[in-house]
């Protein structure tokens, strides 16, 4: 019987998930600033007139969404890395395809959350800066 050496580019490549994971929780922690940001240009606006209201309404709706979907990130990224562990540890655990099921939800929410705090910070400021424009 011939045993196989084990798989050093695999490890690698998990170790290197493990790695960019733990990544994720600074994104997730850049991201919960950029929310706490727009809240306080959020509270700028609370003088204003009565039909700029409304808009306010909305953005502070959004960033409520995006602020939630930040706290199912935070614990979701903790979850994944400790269901990453057994990988790295110990190569005999065999993966199937909720292991890139899970690890492409996370990657994928990430980056929605990311293009949509990005697009959330567009129109807030262009908002901004017509809103003092009037002011």
């Amino acid at each position: 019987m011939n045993n196989l050496p084990p798989d050093t580019e695999l490890k690698t490549e998990l170790q290197e998930l493990y790695i960019l994971a733990r990544h994720w929780q600074d994104d997730i922690s850049f991201l919960e600033d950029e929310a706490r940001f727009f809240r306080n240009i959020l509270l700028k606006f609370d003088t204003t007139p009565a039909e700029s209201m409304e808009s306010v309404a909305k953005f502070r709706q959004k960033i409520e969404g995006q602020e939630n979907q930040l706290v199912t990130l935070k614990c979701a990224v903790p979850e994944f890395l400790l269901f990453l562990e057994p990988y790295i540890g110990d190569n005999k655990k065999s993966m199937d395809l909720s292991f890139l099921e899970r690890c492409n939800d996370l990657q994928n929410g990430l980056t929605a959350l990311f293009a949509g705090i990005k697009k959330t910070k567009k129109e807030l400021f262009a908002y901004a800066e017509r809103s003092w424009r009037v002011i």
